[in-house]
């Protein structure tokens, strides 16, 4: 476990890297409101270590000593952009690191982290790719999104009653608008959390993203 500062504040970050020891690609892991990394992570990182990519998953809770987000402390105007302040300073950190590609960085995001990864990629930042899981592109980063937009992976579930269905659609359509390179995949009958089947059917298709966007 290693920590960055954001404001001021140490923020925990989990490493996964493949055995290598030349510069290699990197993916950057923003959990959800329930702050649930090490599900994911198990899940996820032997994955993508195959292929030669690094993983790193940012604790973004630390900077304001949060346990697990409710839709008011997401909405009171105060956490999101201190949250997205500490994913602006990790992809700075990580970019900096002797052992990553700084040209191959790419974000993924669940649910609320997935909403955090589509925010930072409408800044001017290296980012490469971007897996959104579960979650949407809010304003007024909506109306921010340009056609230099990375390439795009939108995951999501059709019965979602969390974050509905919906932001997965408007995604699919502002980025075809833009004619920005991006995939949809609508998982049907699947919430919020996906079946033990639809992970194997998101992982497939992460993986099979990442081969063509890292």
């Amino acid at each position: 476990m290693q920590t960055f500062l954001s404001g001021g504040v140490p923020i925990r970050l989990e490493c996964f890297r493949p055995k290598t020891s030349a510069p290699c690609p990197a993916l950057i892991f923003f959990h959800g409101a329930g702050g649930n990394v090490d599900q994911w992570l198990k899940y996820i990182a032997p994955a993508i270590n195959s292929f030669g990519i690094a993983l790193y998953a940012v604790h973004y809770f630390d900077r304001t000593k949060t346990v697990r987000a409710d839709p008011a402390l997401i909405q009171d105007g105060i956490h999101v952009p201190l949250w997205l302040q500490t994913a602006t300073d990790a992809l700075s950190h990580i970019a900096a690191m002797p052992d990553v590609d700084a040209r191959r960085i790419g974000l993924i995001g669940v649910s609320l982290g997935a909403f955090l990864s589509l925010a930072l990629a409408t800044e001017a930042k290296p980012i490469r790719a971007v897996i959104d899981i579960s979650g949407g592109l809010a304003e007024p980063w909506f109306n921010r999104a340009t056609s230099a937009f990375p390439h795009t992976l939108i995951l999501h579930g059709e019965a979602d009653t969390t974050v509905p269905v919906s932001y997965a659609r408007d995604l699919d359509d502002l980025l075809t608008r833009l004619e920005v390179r991006h995939q949809t995949q609508l998982l049907p009958g699947e919430g919020h959390w996906f079946s033990p089947g639809a992970h194997l059917r998101v992982l497939t298709a992460v993986s099979e993203f990442l081969r063509t966007s890292l």
